[in-house]
């Protein structure tokens, strides 16, 4: 009979644990400023920027290529400036070429 209590307060125990919804934490730029990303590469870029920043990459030819594979382009641009303080609604654009390409 105990064994049987005991299991029972250990399914329902689980349960409650399993299906409680978890609060995400809210992601705040306050206090962060941007980081200075030129010369570096959109990989580099996008790990510098703080999480949940808002990127936009414009072709520094003018050909309006897509970036698929960040580690290939580099950044000549940013705006906005490095040490410019970032919010939740700073919209970030990254000027980019390819690496053999100059900016």
């Amino acid at each position: 009979m105990r064994r049987a209590q005991f299991v029972a307060v250990a399914v329902v125990s689980l349960a409650a644990l399993t299906t409680a919804p978890v609060a995400a934490a809210p992601v705040s730029h306050q206090d962060s400023g941007m980081p200075n990303v030129v010369g570096k590469t959109v990989w580099d870029a996008e790990n510098a920027v703080p999480f949940g920043t808002h990127l936009t990459f414009v072709d520094g030819t003018g050909q309006h290529r897509k970036v698929v594979w960040p580690a290939n382009w580099q950044v000549c641009r940013q705006d906005p400036a490095a040490g410019t303080p970032l919010t939740s609604t700073t919209a970030v654009t990254l000027t980019v070429v390819k690496l053999e390409e100059k900016c």
